[in-house]
């Protein structure tokens, strides 16, 4: 039996599937520690793991910068600068120093952690014997790559193109100064310098789980060794179904889901509303709306006769029925509409969700609206454009068996075992399960 240690940045999109690894893992057998915000302690401790509690200060804070005004590509660096300093800079120390304790008082033998969790970083840039250090990919893969722009641009790559002088340009000169600003993080915490670029950090990782399969990627002559495509972590569907608010036994309605996620649900004025409301005349539809907080169970105004709103769903339960699927770009929430062959619409904004909307753009399995707040005359072509055209849900359905011949939990498990056998040299030290000095 091993003892693995779950370090999760508190964003319910990260957490979630580190959780249900977690809970897998359990499941075999083995002990798991999570550390990660208090909010998510009872889905902790429902799953049987331990909890271990980040500060305040290792917490991501949300940035709405008011830059929304601003043209694509300007909004798109103002944004990205403010968010890798607010998401992946800023909370490094804390993270850091409880990641530290934790592993100085407790025997690990691997630690995962999601993408943002930048406090296993300074573990990864030193010297100190350690334990394996895997990094979970919960949203798209954000290593350089000569085959593909720089992550943020959400530029789907051309082929025959070499976008390494681009990413030498956006690095060193549009984001140099976050490159400054990690180095100071990581020497405030007396590591060195970091000989990557911030995205590019998970390659010093031990391992680099990515949460999807090839297809849903941009081909990568020069993908890292360290790198495996999992497939997505699709969460087991409940003992107990919850019900769905209409019965889709007589149903013969195309059915329309809308979500704005668990983490850009601020506005519902973005997505979820101009969609119910650009699509309340059609009564070839049926409208399923999901608002993503606890208890928010209506919208501003009279609720469509063709509409439905909850603030949450099981997607095991609800995607079975769900004939197209119009999403801010969540990266799980995109991955299970695409486990079941569910074409999507996506209108990504902030954070990772613009890449997520490329992909899908790039794979064929849905349009990419390329704004975060489409106007009702943008929703409705893009619906009917889905519709009405049969490649996007057979490019759907090539995801989904695709997604359904890999199985996650059993990858992860795998390659965990594996780290049993050193695999080249140097790799003796780094499987010390507790932290030294």
């Amino acid at each position: 039996m091993a003892h693995y240690l779950i370090s999760a940045s508190p964003i319910p999109g990260h957490v979630m599937p580190l959780l249900h690894v977690g809970a897998d893992l359990r499941e075999r057998g083995h002990r798991v520690t999570v550390l990660t915000g208090a909010e998510h302690e009872d889905a902790v401790l429902e799953r049987g793991l331990a909890a271990l509690e980040l500060p305040d200060a290792a917490r991501p804070k949300r940035d709405d910068s008011g830059l929304r005004a601003l043209p694509g590509l300007l909004d798109r660096w103002y944004r990205g600068r403010a968010e890798m300093r607010s998401v992946f800079i800023e909370p490094l120390a804390a993270q850091y120093w409880s990641l530290r304790k934790a592993l100085q008082r407790d025997h690990f033998d691997a630690v995962l952690c999601d993408v943002a969790f930048t406090g296993a970083l300074p573990l990864l840039t030193g010297h100190r014997p350690r334990p394996w250090i895997l990094v979970c990919g919960v949203g798209p893969l954000t290593l350089s790559s000569a085959d593909a722009p720089p992550f943020g641009t959400a530029w789907a790559p051309r082929s025959n193109t070499n976008y390494e002088p681009m990413t030498w340009v956006t690095h060193r000169v549009l984001f140099g100064d976050v490159r400054a600003d990690l180095n100071a993080a990581l020497a405030a915490v007396g590591a060195p310098p970091s000989p990557v670029f911030l995205t590019d950090w998970p390659v010093l990782a031990d391992r680099l789980l990515q949460f999807t399969v090839p297809s849903l990627e941009y081909p990568r002559s020069d993908l890292p060794a360290n790198v495996s495509y999992t497939g997505p972590v699709i969460p087991k569907p409940a003992a107990q179904k919850q019900g769905l608010p209409w019965d889709p036994a007589g149903e013969s309605r195309t059915v329309v889901h809308v979500s704005q996620g668990t983490w850009d649900n601020d506005d519902l004025d973005a997505l979820v509303v101009p969609t119910v409301e650009a699509l309340a005349d059609r009564e070839d539809l049926l409208v399923v709306a999901t608002t993503g907080r606890e208890g928010r169970t209506t919208l501003p105004g009279p609720v469509p006769a063709n509409a439905r709103i909850t603030d949450f769903l099981p997607y095991a339960e609800l995607l079975p029925h769900v004939d197209v699927m119009i999403t801010n770009g969540g990266y799980g929430g995109v991955h299970q509409a695409l486990s079941h062959g569910i074409p999507l619409i996506v209108a990504g904004g902030s954070a990772d969700k613009p890449e997520v909307a490329a992909r899908v753009g790039y794979a064929r399995a849905g349009i990419n609206l390329g704004t975060s707040r489409p106007d009702r005359a943008e929703i409705v072509g893009a619906l009917d454009a889905v519709l009405g055209t049969g490649a996007y849900r057979a490019a759907a359905r090539r995801l989904s068996r695709e997604i359904r011949g890999e199985n996650a939990f059993d990858r992860i498990a795998e390659t965990l075992a594996g780290l049993a056998v050193p695999q080249r040299p140097g790799e003796q030290a780094a499987r010390s399960g507790t932290l030294v000095g």
